[in-house]
């Protein structure tokens, strides 16, 4: 017997027979409904079993019953970035007292006081810092008998944009609420401007920078906090090296370091005239609102021969910036080429690391609305989770020099050969016959590996013009587009929009876009491109209607 009783599998027997008469006590004492049982003793030698308590009421091995316990909320997403804390209040229903808690960062918090078990409570969300959106789930409930409460947290979108009132060209900045579809507070007003202004938006994971072309030959730059409230005063970042009538700065784009902890803008310099060398130069900004340096040139190339800069994007790879810009060869000497030139630098001299080749014509030079011919690249940039990816337009002309058709390029990690990955002939039944031109261009978005590409297709068909956004799944894998949405037509009912921007956020894709003489919207489609939520915000500028969108920047 002995020999038995040592045996595992014995044991094991004995365990699953006395869990089984346990459990034939438990179904007696259901049935015969008995109100006043007692605690059941159990031998001993089953120790693995413990004691049984049961009351008719309150259940197994034990009381269910919690005790007192602290009422806990799981933030996710905050950011502290005004110094202003996030004030919860728990209100204990049964008696009407109140806890506050204040929270400054995400993570699991406790409010100070216990709660008795069962104990009915309701949580309210109060002030915390401006500039985002957060939602609170599980606002009520008995304590002992709920998980956590949770508040998720949003930056609010910030849409920089452009446009003409009239013939006047003005730039303002909105802040919308993507949960609640909602301008938030006053849009702020930046300039007006005699010419076609360009402007970028960068957000640092701090604070925003707002850069524009203030009277064609200076640029001007803002730094706001998360509630877009602007920090400190403007900045004069530079002025054109020439004097001569027509010189300007005709384009613009910058980006955040975080490694370095400061701001990189890139421009050109067009001289107005042949005497004056065209410059594509740098300067880099201090998030303090210092000038770091002087301007430093990344290529510059005498005017008399012909050769412009025009459209550009700039980001930081990790380890350098990365700039790619028009650069159009119009040397009368020989057949004019068009490219995109890409180089890198951090600061001191850039280093060249291609040219791709775009095709003959004039090209475009920058901040000349609607472009003309078949030079326009309209390089963008976007860093994948693994990846560099640079996409710009391509087009093809016939011997008169029209646009025959255009493709969407994209070169991965600068290195190897561009691919194609769109091409349209005809697009929206606008062919560029006669003077005609087709670009494409990019406003890509992307959410760790996940991109949308979300691009203008811009055409003329004679002496009209067709403008159309459009979105769709990139395959940051295979490098392929796929199936194409056009928001212009079945969205806005017109085909004539332009000036979209792309950006991305924990888990949707934003656009901003301008529809003529009806404001600009916002819309967040889908990673496949379809349509999820259009948002009827119609952004005007104050005091009078958009008539003319040019372009919007989105961050």
């Amino acid at each position: 017997m002995k020999k038995f009783l040592k045996d595992e599998k014995f044991q094991d027997i004995l365990l699953k027979t006395a869990l089984l008469v346990v459990a034939l006590l438990l179904i007696v004492f259901l049935s015969t409904g008995c109100n006043n049982a007692k605690a059941v003793s159990i031998d001993a030698s089953s120790s693995a079993i413990g004691a049984l308590a049961f009351d008719g009421n309150l259940g197994i091995f034990g009381s269910n019953t919690p005790g007192p316990s602290l009422i806990k909320v799981n933030v996710i997403g905050y950011l502290n970035k005004s110094g202003k804390e996030m004030n919860l209040t728990l209100t204990n229903t049964d008696t009407s007292e109140t806890q506050t808690l204040q929270i400054s960062d995400n993570g699991t918090f406790s409010f100070p006081d216990t709660l008795d078990a069962g104990t009915n409570f309701t949580i309210d969300l109060g002030t915390y810092t401006g500039g985002q959106n957060c939602t609170l789930t599980g606002d009520s409930g008995k304590a002992g008998f709920v998980s956590a409460s949770k508040i998720d947290c949003e930056r609010n979108l910030a849409v920089f944009g452009t446009w003409f009132t009239g013939s006047v060209p003005v730039m303002n900045l909105f802040q919308v609420n993507q949960k609640t579809s909602l301008v938030v507070g006053t849009p702020m007003f930046f300039s007006t401007s005699a010419g076609i202004p360009m402007l970028d938006l960068v957000w640092s994971g701090n604070k925003y920078l707002a850069v524009w072309t203030s009277a064609g030959n200076t640029i001007k730059a803002r730094f706001l906090d998360i509630e877009q409230i602007a920090v400190g005063s403007d900045i004069t970042v530079a002025g054109v090296v020439s004097t001569a009538p027509g010189a300007k700065i005709s384009t613009l784009s910058a980006a955040y370091n975080p490694d370095l902890d400061e701001f990189v803008i890139v421009f050109v310099e067009f001289g107005g005239n042949t005497s004056f060398a065209n410059l594509v130069r740098y300067i880099r900004v201090n998030p303090s609102g210092s000038l770091i340096g002087t301007p430093t040139t990344v290529k510059t190339v005498d005017g008399t021969i012909g050769t412009v800069f025009g459209y550009l994007d700039v980001i930081w790879d990790g380890s350098k910036y990365v700039t790619a810009f028009e650069d159009h060869d119009n040397n009368t000497d020989d057949a004019p080429n068009n490219y995109v030139t890409v180089y890198r630098f951090t600061n001191g001299a850039a280093t060249q690391v291609n040219q791709l080749f775009l095709s003959s014509g004039t090209g475009s030079v920058g901040a000349v609305f609607p472009v003309g011919s078949g030079g326009a690249a309209y390089p963008k940039f976007i860093k994948t989770s693994s990846d560099l990816w640079l996409f710009y337009n391509r087009s093809n002309l016939d011997i008169s020099g029209n646009t025959t058709d255009s493709s969407l390029m994209e070169w991965r990690n600068l290195a190897g050969v561009p691919t194609q990955i769109r091409k349209d002939t005809n697009p929206n039944g606008c062919h560029p016959s006669g003077a005609g031109f087709q670009t494409y261009v990019p406003s890509p978005g992307n959410i760790g590996s996940r991109v949308l590409m979300g691009y203008d297709l811009r055409c003329t068909q004679n002496s009209s013009l067709f403008f159309d956004i459009y979105h769709s799944p990139f395959n940051s894998s295979n490098g392929t587009l796929g199936t194409v949405t056009n928001y212009s037509g079945s969205t806005l009912g017109m085909n004539f929009t332009v000036g979209s921007s792309t950006t991305c956020r924990t888990s949707r894709c934003y656009t901003s876009a301008g529809a003529l003489g009806d404001g600009m919207y916002i819309f967040d489609p889908n990673f496949d491109g379809t349509t999820h939520t259009f948002y009827s915000i119609k952004i005007s500028s104050p005091g009078s209607s958009v008539d003319f969108p040019v372009q919007t920047s989105i961050q």
